[in-house]
């Protein structure tokens, strides 16, 4: 990934007119780590284009190498290149650094079940204080033995393959995160009997969509006889695709939306529109909308798009809504709340403390740090209305979405600093320089 210089703080300056442009966002984080996975478990080589290259995808990459596969990386065209073994892993050890990228280790997890060897995961110290023993129980009930050389169910990982799973039933909690049943979906074609997930817990269902129609799409079958059950048969395997796209990735377009949200102004993302493969793109077409936004899908040079424009002045409606669904979006929301008429309630996101950074205890901090009125609940919070922002440092946690949401609030009240902006480069490097693109016009 090309190296983007960031300065330690950086001053969000107020709009001064509404924007009215169109701004392009890069690639789905979430589409391309599943598409390197993919890749990897196909046979034979496809290439994955208009893909990301940010923090979380370099490790992936980096992790894919370390483990025997051919990949081939060209940022300039934003395109990946990546021979697939046909569930094979070519190496027999490895020692797999993931950063803070909760989608890498446990989508590696997984993957290294299906090697013959020994393989090591680690990350930043963040990363050893998040969960991973739901997917290390399951991965137990097939077989495979993941040791932790800490605390019992966190990184550091051991995974000690003996060249494949049998399968059969197993289950798998999903509460605490999708990416569990999303890391056993994908490898699920490998296993010698077939697979059959029995999912325990609440399911956020969009979570796990974009992988098994990913998967379905890749060539595999993926049966749902139930809400509750994921059977996969045995044989179907993965084609490799010589032509992948990437969409744009709907998490990071919702800052833009929010954008256009908060300052009454109208901004378009070509790429995207209501039948994406990411549940995320309902924050602008289920969310938004509810606020006083209006939102409408248009051709921009023949590519489908989103347009949002912006109440008058900004002036939003507070709402009441359950996030748990496309939670990556709720700290969207909770920036742009301060500005609404009324209170609005986040639901639904407990989990969400689990993630980089506890986002909720983060949220309710950093909008106290501006002046507004918060309440903390276990699953979410609940924001006042404020005319008078405060001016004050955001602490970002290291967390590239309190980074990015936080920065909406910059562009309609003054001296708002972000601090730590070099964070947004886990999912979205150029941040800053496309924010920037709202003060240009057309």
């Amino acid at each position: 990934m090309a190296a983007i210089s960031y300065p330690d703080n950086l001053t969000v300056s107020p709009l001064t007119v509404p924007p009215d442009t169109t701004i392009t966002v890069p690639g789905s984080k979430s589409i391309t780590n599943r598409s390197l996975i993919l890749a990897a478990l196909a046979e034979g080589r496809s290439t994955v284009r208009d893909a990301l290259f940010s923090d979380d995808t370099a490790v992936m990459l980096d992790s894919l190498r370390r483990l025997g596969f051919e990949v081939t990386a060209d940022e300039t065209r934003d395109e990946i290149v990546i021979d697939g073994r046909g569930g094979a892993i070519p190496a027999a050890e490895a020692e797999l650094f993931l950063g803070n990228s909760g989608t890498s280790i446990r989508f590696l997890t997984a993957l290294a079940a299906l090697g013959a060897g020994n393989y090591r995961l680690d990350g930043v110290e963040r990363m050893r204080k998040r969960p991973q023993a739901d997917l290390i129980d399951a991965l137990a009930g097939l077989g495979v033995e993941v040791t932790c050389e800490g605390a019992p169910g966190y990184p550091p990982l051991r995974v000690h393959g003996t060249g494949g799973i049998d399968g059969g039933r197993v289950k798998v909690r999903a509460d605490a995160s999708s990416q569990f049943l999303s890391a056993l979906l994908m490898i699920g074609p490998f296993a010698r009997r077939g697979l059959e997930l029995e999912v325990v817990g609440a399911l956020r269902p969009h979570h796990v969509a974009i992988t098994w129609r990913m998967m379905e799409m890749w060539g595999a079958n993926v049966g749902r006889p139930s809400p509750d059950l994921f059977v996969i048969e045995p044989g179907r395997r993965y084609r490799a695709q010589p032509d992948w796209h990437v969409e744009p990735d709907a998490s990071n377009a919702s800052y833009m939306f929010a954008a256009a949200a908060v300052t009454g102004g109208r901004v378009t993302v070509p790429g995207l529109d209501e039948s994406s493969l990411q549940g995320d793109v309902r924050f602008a077409t289920e969310i938004l909308p509810l606020t006083g936004c209006s939102v409408t899908v248009a051709e921009t040079s023949g590519r489908r798009a989103i347009v949002v424009s912006g109440p008058a002045a900004g002036r939003l409606r507070g709402i009441d809504v359950d996030m748990s669904a496309i939670s990556d979006t709720s700290l969207t929301l909770a920036a742009i709340a301060p500005f609404a008429d009324s209170p609005t309630t986040i639901r639904g996101i407990a989990h969400t403390r689990l993630q980089e950074c506890d986002r909720i205890a983060a949220a309710c901090t950093e909008l106290r740090r501006l002046g507004v009125t918060v309440d903390e609940f276990d699953d979410g919070l609940r924001i006042f209305p404020e005319q008078h922002i405060s001016p004050a440092t955001v602490q970002t946690y290291r967390d590239h979405r309190v980074a990015m949401g936080f920065a909406l609030i910059g562009l309609r009240a003054p001296g708002v600093v972000i601090a730590d902006p070099g964070c947004v480069a886990k999912t979205f490097p150029d941040y800053w320089e496309r924010l920037m693109l709202l003060r240009e016009r057309g």
